[in-house]
């Protein structure tokens, strides 16, 4: 076996998010359809000696203020190490591209990243449905980054309903320039109301879209966190407002937010939006979707 590998641990965004109800457990039931985008993260695993541990560098734009002993990464490290009852011995170097925490699943990706290029480094012939069992240890969106591509999730989002690929679109995400906060995922579903619960029928409904290869329609694209953010961001909504006089028709919201995406033609001069965005004060990357074999390509490195 090769003593390092290279991949990436790609961002998502959420086609569909519809939270069902509150489960006796304190986690809200959910509904949704992501889809990994080529806005990723970059990843190195490397072998170490037995008994070394984890070792972690963090690097890049949107590395400051990430704890690296707290990181999502290192723990994933740490859980299938026990699970497989070895010493966790691997040095993990990640190149943060996505920012965080915007909704994008930044952290999680890693997680799946680190538990997929962990079972090649070490040889386990598991079946994906083991890994998911220590990934929804780790967070609700680990299970999916370890498929990537388009899926289905359902009950807190980590049971995994493998979709075909979606035929690729592009988009513009849009960050704006909000303080992290913490524990803001919690506090946006704390304030959902009884009226934010929805079926699960769109989800359902654009899943079965996707099988077909039909596009997703807009009226199929809903996240009840924006209306929470309405009824409680007034910051954010000013922002949301601006990129629409900017050239936004349509902004949808990644996961929890902050971050919200919109889809452009691929006639779209994506240079004048992105410059347009950035002069209300977005930070802008352009991206694609990214099908299941990409988002989860591993590099042999020696």
């Amino acid at each position: 076996m090769s003593s390092g590998l290279r991949l990436i641990a790609p961002a998502k965004i959420n086609l569909a998010l519809e939270v069902i109800r509150k489960r006796p457990d304190g986690f809200h039931e959910v509904d949704t359809v992501m889809t990994t985008i080529d806005l990723a993260d970059r990843l190195v695993l490397r072998e170490r000696p037995e008994g070394a541990g984890v070792e972690i560098a963090l690097t890049g734009e949107y590395a400051a203020g990430i704890d690296p002993e707290h990181d999502l990464s290192r723990l994933a490290a740490i859980r299938l190490a026990e699970a497989v009852g070895r010493s966790p011995d691997v040095a993990i170097e990640v190149e943060k591209r996505i920012p965080s925490p915007a909704g994008l699943g930044g952290g999680s990706s890693d997680a799946a990243a680190v538990l997929r290029g962990l079972a090649r480094l070490w040889d386990l012939k598991w079946p994906i449905a083991r890994l998911e069992a220590i990934a929804a240890t780790i967070g609700s969106d680990v299970p999916f980054f370890l498929h990537g591509g388009a899926a289905r999730c359902t009950g807190r989002g980590d049971r995994v309903e493998p979709l075909r690929d979606l035929t690729p679109l592009r988009l513009l995400v849009l960050v704006p320039p909000v303080p992290p906060q913490e524990g803001k995922t919690a506090r946006r579903y704390a304030a959902l109301h009884p009226h934010d619960f929805t079926s699960g029928d769109r989800s359902k409904r654009l899943a079965a879209r996707i099988a077909r290869k039909a596009p997703p329609p807009t009226s199929d694209l809903i996240n009840p966190f924006e209306a929470v953010i309405e009824r409680t961001e007034p910051e954010l909504v000013a922002h949301y407002a601006r990129y629409g006089q900017a050239g936004a028709l349509q902004l949808h919201l990644c996961g929890s937010g902050p971050a919200v995406y919109l889809f452009i033609r691929e006639d779209a001069r994506a240079s004048e939006l992105r410059r347009d965005f950035r002069a209300v004060g977005a930070t802008v990357f352009e991206a694609r979707t990214l099908g299941r074999e990409r988002a989860t390509a591993l590099e042999p490195i020696e």
